[in-house]
């Protein structure tokens, strides 16, 4: 695999293709990536599931898009053999130099394809163990931890957010510790999300803001419920939900009760956006109250800009939040030990800056994108260990 890497090498251009959920994740999450490989001389291709709008954000960057039909609602055995073989069609079409695969799904039938295919090399980033591993789900975790060993087993190297996702898979001998490592997140751009100082508003009050999908699993019902608690000593208190309803995701809230927390005043919902850093500005304190996570970009995005957060101590969190540091973390599914957290940091402002002005100190030096990309683009050019 190696030499035939190297040789490769040879030629006048190499050849990269990207492939991750939907060109929506693509666009927000490896823009940077993108550009910097492009920057550096590679063919960049990008893959994934189109209907976003999104897909020509990508094609602006001067890159192409291929969309793949990948269902996203679940496990269904022809849609996934349908998305299997136009994987394997697109690695057989664009020969690259190197594969790189994102997400639950591109992962699994991405390593498949790929190794039908004859890919020289490909490296994996696991971004979340998702649904499946969220909790034991008994069948469906041994189904999909067997799907990743067939796939990873063909893996140049394999990358992980944080350390409890890494041992969750070397545990169940998944993969093997010296094709995997860790990254510190997906990295930040710094320089996009700077402090920015918080909008004077005309009597509107402390602002608590969720950035992320509409998902149960990110602890929405809870922090519904916490809403209510901080809103009885503080009625002027407002929470923001941003994001979109995942509608694939088995854990999606319902549009009912999304709409019952609006009607009641509990939250405001105004649905997703393309810049979150406006939002990001006028909130006193960011929330995450996950159940489990890679490494949340929302947290990271609010480090940089400032922002105190509170977080569930759960794995991905606790990477990003040192606790009375950089913000509060508090025991996942607990919406009282939530609410107590929120309200001490609006109570006590010069504490929440203070957390603020050091969470940036933290993504600048743990979590920049700069960090994060020489430590990916290294693992496209180093001899793998043999399988």
């Amino acid at each position: 695999m190696g030499r035939f890497f190297k040789e490769s090498m040879n030629g006048p251009k190499r050849k990269i293709l990207l492939v991750s959920r939907c060109a929506w994740t693509l666009y927000n999450f490896r823009a940077g990536l993108m550009r910097s490989l492009k920057e550096e001389g590679w063919d960049v291709v990008a893959a994934g599931a189109g209907g976003d709008g999104f897909e020509e954000r990508i094609r602006d960057l001067g890159i192409p898009f291929h969309a793949l039909p990948l269902d996203m609602r679940g496990m269904n055995p022809l849609s996934d053999l349908r998305y299997l073989a136009s994987l394997l069609a697109l690695f057989r079409r664009e020969r690259p130099d190197v594969v790189h695969l994102f997400t639950i799904k591109p992962v699994i039938y991405g390593g498949v394809a790929a190794r039908l295919a004859g890919m020289p090399r490909m490296v994996s980033t696991i971004t979340g163990l998702g649904y499946a591993f969220t909790g034991d789900r008994g069948w469906l975790t041994r189904l999909v931890g067997a799907m990743y060993r067939v796939s990873l087993a063909g893996c140049s190297h394999t990358w992980f957010l944080n350390p409890e996702d890494l041992a969750c898979f070397l545990d169940r001998r998944i993969v093997g510790p010296e094709k995997a490592g860790i990254l510190p997140g997906e990295g930040v751009d710094c320089g996009h999300f700077s402090p920015r100082p918080r909008p004077e508003g005309e009597g509107a009050g402390p602002l608590v803001l969720y950035v992320g999908r509409m998902l149960g699993d990110k602890g929405l019902h809870e922090l519904a419920g916490a809403a209510g608690r901080v809103r009885e000593s503080r009625p002027q208190a407002r929470f923001r939900l941003v994001g979109p309803r995942d509608v694939n995701n088995p854990s999606v809230v319902s549009r009912e009760d999304l709409e019952d927390w609006v009607a009641r005043g509990l939250v405001e919902w105004p649905g997703p956006t393309d810049d979150v850093r406006p939002h990001l500005a006028q909130a006193d304190v960011v929330v995450l109250p996950s159940y489990r996570e890679g490494v949340p970009r929302s947290l990271l995005e609010a480090g940089a800009m400032e922002r105190p957060v509170v977080a569930t101590d759960v794995a991905g969190c606790r990477e990003v939040v040192e606790h009375g540091v950089t913000g509060l973390l508090v025991p996942p599914r607990d919406e009282e030990a939530l609410a107590r957290a929120v309200e001490s940091l609006l109570a006590d402002p010069a504490r929440a800056a203070a957390m603020g002005r050091a969470g940036r100190e933290r993504v600048l030096s743990r979590f920049s994108e700069d960090r994060v990309l020489r430590e990916v683009k290294a693992s496209y050019e180093k001899e793998s260990p043999e399988s």
